[in-house]
């Protein structure tokens, strides 16, 4: 493009071309002498203002090498520049194929290239998974630097999961960070984890009694519980009393939760979830195998919505996704209840498996009582062959949602073979 003319060139050398920046080197660039990859960035990373580094997965060793020797030299080049925001994306996966000295090598170069950005608003580490000596080294270094300006701060699968032991759960709660030290921060998304409850559960009485504590932006937490990674006996839980405090602290906070479960069950559910969370947007993901099914523990619906109820969940939920692989024998009397209870929820996602009855009883009822908030729905139906969905239902759904859009329910109905 540089080649084309003056203008071109010049075009090309300018700072809104080079203000983001992908390092997501692909194997053809890794296996050439030269990477054509590292050139701009040795002439243009001072421009850079928003960079996204994202690991190639590969199972060559050669490549993993080299990779490791351009992310070193990527950040030693990135600290003459003065970023915006970095996200560190899939390390995890350099981690498990490497030695233990490249790993040491690499954290100790995050260490010093945060150390030398001092106006980051948003850091993301998805997928990086360091140890917890590591954890706590890179989370130091990124406040002692930007504590005035990050706003957004990501840590998804950010600390490696082992046994616990005392050793590591020292380490982890004497070193977190709390909110007096991060004074603009927005924005916490994060997995349910050790980290995360340390930052709260054993401060909060320190937060409330800061003198100085003024901080009253703090507004969102982006939380995730998957119980294939994260086991419910590895945690603490907070407890509504937890929840209480915070909210008392950050008048507008709001919770957005995605909770996975392989096998759901009510101990499961009232240790993660309670009263007191302020929780707009739940996503809710039943989805382990056939096999498991019939496990005696897993909860019926009518379980997981009676709690919520009683947690008063429905006092600020806006948006449910709803992943759920039992059969519902009858989705009216199931959903409406809940539903008419949500004095504020606009948006409705259900992904049910056939047999789905009553669908069509379900979409009729809300031609004459629903959610006045209640704005969007969409219902993906599996596990359906071809033949079990006559056209006679196919029908009369279509007219029931035609009907909805008419008094302002946006409704959309797939069934999937």
């Amino acid at each position: 493009m540089s080649l084309v003319c003056r203008n071109w060139s010049e075009g090309y050398g300018s700072p809104s071309v080079w203000k983001t920046f992908r390092f997501a080197l692909t194997e053809s660039q890794l296996s050439r002498k030269t990477c054509p990859v590292m050139k701009f960035v040795r002439k243009y990373s001072s421009m850079f203002r928003h960079v996204e580094i994202k690991y190639l997965h590969t199972f060559k060793q050669s490549l993993i090498n080299t990779w490791c020797q351009h992310f070193t030299e990527f950040l030693i080049l990135t600290n003459n520049s003065q970023l915006l925001s970095v996200s560190f994306l899939d390390l995890q996966g350099c981690f498990t194929h490497t030695d233990p000295q490249t790993y040491d090598d690499i954290c100790r170069a995050i260490q010093n290239f945060l150390a030398s950005q001092h106006h980051l608003r948003r850091v993301e580490f998805h997928r990086c998974l360091f140890r917890s000596q590591e954890c706590v080294e890179l989370m130091k270094v990124l406040i002692e630097n930007n504590r005035e300006s990050l706003t957004h701060l990501a840590i998804r699968k950010f600390l490696r999961r082992k046994s616990r032991d005392e050793e590591q759960d020292s380490i982890v709660a004497q070193s977190q960070f709390t909110f007096m030290d991060l004074p603009s921060l927005k924005t916490l998304e994060t997995d349910y984890s050790l980290i995360f409850e340390n930052m709260f559960a054993r401060q909060l009485d320190a937060i409330k009694t800061y003198e100085n504590f003024q901080t009253r932006v703090f507004s969102k937490i982006i939380l995730y519980y998957n119980s294939g990674t994260t086991k419910m006996e590895d945690l603490r839980g907070l407890t509504s009393t937890d929840w209480r405090l915070l909210k008392e602290l950050f008048p507008d906070l709001q919770i957005e939760f995605t909770f996975r479960s392989d096998s759901p069950s009510r101990q499961e559910l009232e240790f993660l979830i309670v009263t007191n969370m302020p929780i707009t947007r739940l996503n809710y993901v039943y989805y382990d195998s056939i096999s498991q099914l019939l496990h005696p523990s897993l909860i019926e619906i009518d379980v997981l919505f009676d709690h919520l109820l009683a947690c008063n969940i429905n006092d600020n939920l806006v948006y449910l996704h709803l992943g759920w692989k039992l059969p519902i024998p009858d989705l009216a009397s199931t959903f409406n209840p809940f539903l008419l209870a949500c004095n504020k929820i606009e948006h409705l996602q259900l992904c049910i498996v056939y047999a789905a009855n009553g669908i069509d009883v379900l979409l009729e009822s809300w031609l004459e009582i629903r959610p006045e908030s209640l704005k969007k729905v969409i219902i993906n139906i599996f596990g359906i062959n071809d033949g079990d969905v006559d056209s006679l239902l196919k029908n009369v759904i279509a007219e029931h949602v035609s009907r909805l859009e008419l008094v302002g329910l946006n409704v959309k109905v797939i069934f999937h073979l």
